[in-house]
C-alpha cells in the first residue's frame, strides 16, 4: 500500500487544482472561524448580557465544537477536490493504465480511499490548532480537555464527506455531474428530506439517520442545539451510523469498479 500510496501521491502533486482547493480550504478554515471569532467578540462588547444566550463559543471547552461546526460548512471544498481527482483518472484513462500496469482494481479505489483518510487526518490536525488558537485568544479562557471528542467527530465527518463525493465520482464518471449531485443533495435535499421524515411524517429522529446528515447532528450548531436537535439520538449512535457509511461508500464504490468496463 505505501508503494501504491507513493504513485498516487506523484499524480497529485503536480495537479495545480489539488494545491488551489487545499489552500483555499485551510485559509477558509481559519477565515470561517476568525469571523465568527470577532463578530461573537464585537457582540459580548456591545451587549455583555449575550454571554448567557451564547455562551462563549471560542473558548475551552466550547472551542471545539464550535470550530468544527463552523468548519464542517466548507466540506464541500475537499469534496470537490476527490471528485475532480478521481474523474480525471476516468476522463484521462489513467485507471486504464494503472490496471495494465498490474494494480488490482480493488487496489485503485483502496489506496482513493487511504489517501483520503490521510487527508482527513491532515484538515482535523489543522482544525485542532485552529481550535487552539481562538480558544487561546479568548478572553478569560482557559485550556480544556473537555470536549476534544469533537476533533475526533471532525476527523469522521470530513472523512465522510470525501467519502460520499468519491462515492458519486465512481458512480457517474463526470465531475459535473458528481459535483452537481453532492451540492444539490447535501445543501437542498437532504435537508428537505430530513424535516418531511422528522416533522411532516412525525418519524422523528429517523431524519436525522441519512448520509450526511448524521455527521451534522454529530457536530451540532454550538448554541441551541439543544432546541434544534432536542430529539437527537445519542452521539455514539451517530458515530456508528458514519462509520457504516463510510464502509458502504467504500464497498459499493468497489464493486461498482469491477464490475464495470474499463
Amino acid at each position: 500500500m505505501l508503494n501504491l500510496l507513493q504513485i498516487e501521491w506523484m499524480k497529485v502533486k503536480g495537479y495545480k487544482a489539488f494545491w488551489i482547493f487545499t489552500i483555499l480550504y485551510f485559509f477558509a478554515i481559519v477565515g470561517i472561524n476568525y469571523t465568527g471569532f470577532y463578530i461573537n467578540e464585537l457582540t459580548v462588547q456591545s451587549m455583555p448580557a449575550s454571554t448567557f444566550l451564547l455562551g462563549t463559543p471560542y473558548g475551552f471547552p466550547k472551542v471545539w465544537q464550535t470550530v468544527g461546526w463552523m468548519s464542517s460548512w466548507l466540506l464541500y471544498f475537499p469534496g470537490i477536490l476527490f471528485i475532480m481527482l478521481l474523474t480525471n483518472e476516468f476522463n484521462f484513462k489513467t485507471h486504464r493504465q494503472n490496471i495494465i500496469d498490474g494494480w488490482s482494481r480493488t487496489q485503485f479505489i483502496s489506496v482513493k480511499f487511504v489517501f483520503a483518510i490521510l487527508f482527513s487526518v491532515v484538515a482535523t490536525l489543522f482544525n485542532f490548532l485552529v481550535a487552539l488558537l481562538f480558544g487561546f485568544l479568548t478572553t478569560g479562557s482557559v485550556f480544556h480537555f473537555e470536549g476534544m471528542e469533537n476533533i475526533g467527530y471532525i476527523f469522521i465527518q470530513t472523512l465522510a464527506y470525501i467519502s460520499f463525493a468519491m462515492f458519486l465520482a465512481v458512480i457517474f464518471r463526470r465531475s459535473g455531474v458528481a459535483i452537481a449531485v453532492f451540492f444539490l443533495f447535501g445543501l437542498i435535499f437532504e435537508y428537505l428530506i430530513t424535516v418531511l421524515i422528522n416533522y411532516k411524517l412525525n418519524l422523528s429522529p429517523v431524519g436525522y439517520f441519512l448520509p450526511l446528515q448524521v455527521t451534522d447532528v454529530m457536530l451540532p450548531i454550538p448554541f441551541g442545539n439543544k432546541v434544534i436537535y432536542k430529539d437527537s439520538p445519542a452521539v455514539y449512535i451517530l458515530v456508528i451510523a458514519s462509520l457504516i457509511y463510510i464502509g458502504a461508500y467504500y464497498f459499493f464504490s468497489l464493486k461498482k469498479f469491477k464490475t464495470e468496463d474499463l
